[in-house]
């Protein structure tokens, strides 16, 4: 039920928008291990905000948030479609060392009002911040939105999370500005005004950049820029027998414009970039059910690099019984362009354009509630990679994790 709770959170916050505390500071800490077939990982994710506000005129209050985080397995960029397949010439995940596990990830200052919710500075985009995905019992593990894979085959993302941390705008209007006749919706836009150049490896893949056919190295010069975002979440009850039925549907869609940084480049590997992520859950009871799908033209030219869309989904159920939690997932993802070899360190062969990547999961756990915020789980997860064997033909495997975490 963690989609439905997330968003739900939203518009609580955008209906009563004045914060109790004038400093509140919250965040969570997960650890997690997995044994796969020859290999264990651990991994440490932690995160923590402070947010400021204050209230100089009635009906008006002002604010400021910061974030730190502590996470190994996220790229300096983030990706314009699958985890690993994708270019990851997006925006950034924050304000820190390339390679530092410990960075800044959100500093932005808001005003909130009977106006809605105006916020400037480095912070996730709405598409990404009202975005609806299937439920999940753990923070760290799952199907899909993962922080954790143990497996290092799990290219699912459906969230539109492309414009990362870039500095932007944003504006939400109140979530009850249509009056609640049909709900609660809660609507927002976002714009950042450009990204980062892709110099370097700023924007390589998992197996990093090459040199294209005329020694230089690819997408160097290019960037994108005038990325705009437009989400809503629509949330209503409705009374059926002895409990109501919960109804969590949340879309969006990101896009933005391709330019080269110089006219001295003679290959265009990117395009103007456009994504649509649309999300369902349902909850009655303890039961949670849902899913999420994510297409997207990846940022990649066709003429330069065949065809390159990414189409994803995930499904899932969880249930709640007690303190005890448990959950069934499964996603799926085709990549038409699997980037790490076709702009990689092979640049220069010759290479069919048939040459994707297909990715299967599915993953079920239980989790019990030591107490409030304190969650301990395991989970079994399967993941099958299906791929040509100049890609380094099919993988799959199974893993075995445990997830421990503490939220405040």
């Amino acid at each position: 039920m963690r989609a439905l709770l997330l968003s739900a959170a939203v518009l609580a916050a955008s209906t009563a928008w004045a914060q109790d505390d004038p400093v509140v500071v919250e965040g969570d800490v997960v650890l997690t291990a997995g044994a796969t077939d020859d290999d264990v990982e651990t991994d440490l994710d932690a995160r923590i905000t402070v947010t400021g506000t204050t209230q100089p005129l009635p009906g008006l209050e002002l604010g400021a948030s910061t974030g730190v985080r502590i996470d190994s397995d996220r790229s300096f960029r983030f990706p314009t479609a699958g985890r690993y397949t994708s270019i990851t010439a997006g925006g950034v995940r924050g304000f820190g060392g390339e390679s530092s596990d410990v960075y800044l990830d959100r500093a932005y200052l808001f005003a909130r009002g009977g106006f809605g919710s105006v916020s400037v500075g480095a912070q996730e985009g709405v598409a990404s911040r009202l975005s609806v995905t299937s439920p999940n019992i753990f923070r760290a593990l799952g199907v899909n939105d993962w922080r954790a894979d143990p497996t290092g085959l799990n290219d699912v993302n459906t969230v539109n999370d492309f414009s990362g941390s870039a500095p932007k705008i944003t504006y939400m209007p109140p979530s009850g500005f249509l009056g609640g006749v049909i709900g609660n919706v809660q609507m927002g836009v976002s714009y950042s005004p450009t990204l980062g150049t892709c110099e370097g490896n700023d924007c390589a893949p998992v197996d990093g950049l090459g040199l294209d056919a005329n020694g230089n190295m690819v997408l160097e010069d290019q960037r994108f820029r005038d990325v705009s975002e437009a989400a809503v979440y629509y949330q209503n009850g409705f009374s059926i027998g002895s409990d109501r039925l919960i109804l969590g549907l949340g879309a969006s869609f990101v896009q933005a414009q391709e330019e080269q940084a110089s006219s001295f480049s003679t290959d265009d590997f990117l395009e103007d970039y456009k994504a649509l992520a649309l999300g369902l859950n349902l909850a009655y009871g303890d039961i949670t059910i849902g899913g999420s799908v994510k297409t997207t033209n990846a940022g990649l030219d066709e003429q330069s690099n065949g065809p390159s869309d990414y189409l994803a989904f995930d499904a899932g159920i969880t249930y709640t019984a007690g303190d005890w939690r448990m959950m069934l997932g499964y996603a799926q993802a085709d990549a038409e362009r699997d980037t790490s070899l076709l702009i990689g360190p092979q640049q220069g062969i010759n290479v069919p354009f048939a040459l994707d990547r297909k990715t299967q999961t599915a993953q079920a756990g239980l989790a019990y509630v030591l107490g409030k915020g304190i969650t301990l789980g395991a989970a079994a997860q399967f993941v099958d990679s299906d791929k040509p064997d100049m890609l380094g033909g099919d993988e799959d495997t199974a893993a075995v994790m445990i997830e421990s975490s503490i939220r405040f």
